[in-house]
């Protein structure tokens, strides 16, 4: 019964298909690959790569800095040291990042910055305040920025000054 079916659509089917239509794709094909370049550039050669054993030390631990040597030990006694620095200061708690310039106030050459701290509370600050955990001092203020120089610790004794803009944000 399902038979009689499926033959007509099978019969239907087989009559749309001709072998004379094809060849002219085929032709179409062959001529198209015949006449195809190719543009592509080689590739260069693969490098070649030797590995190397890795023989860990047991004498040394990635968490304890390393012990100076003699002629390192003398350089350290040659570089910046901080002479006074003071005592905490509530907005040295703080990092500088965290600090935000909202405004000054006074008149040109006796300016008073005000500096918010992420609590939100507001803070009158002068010429020679001490800022961040870094302790940066206030060098100057201006209507627009707040410059600061950090003293940062290198970690080996040693000390780097680095000159900081805080621009004001009145968001």
């Amino acid at each position: 019964m399902n038979l009689w079916r499926i033959l007509p659509f099978t019969l239907l089917l087989s009559g749309c298909w001709q072998h004379g239509q094809q060849q002219d794709l085929e032709r179409f094909i062959v001529q198209t690959y015949a006449a195809a370049k190719v543009t592509a550039t080689p590739l260069p050669p693969e490098p070649t790569y030797f590995p190397m054993a890795f023989s860990p030390s047991l004498d040394t631990d990635p968490f304890v800095l390393p012990v100076a040597t003699e002629t390192e030990q003398l350089a350290q006694g040659d570089c910046w040291q901080p002479e006074n620095l003071p005592g905490k200061d509530l907005l040295e708690s703080y990092e500088l990042s965290s600090l935000a310039f909202k405004g000054v106030i006074g008149l040109p050459g006796s300016y008073w910055a005000l500096v918010e701290a992420p609590d939100t509370s507001i803070h009158r600050v002068g010429v020679g305040r001490v800022l961040g955990n870094n302790r940066g001092r206030v060098d100057s203020i201006s209507q627009h920025t707040l410059s600061i120089t950090e003293h940062l610790p290198d970690g080996l004794g040693c000390w780097q000054v680095r000159n900081v803009r805080l621009a004001l944000n009145n968001n």
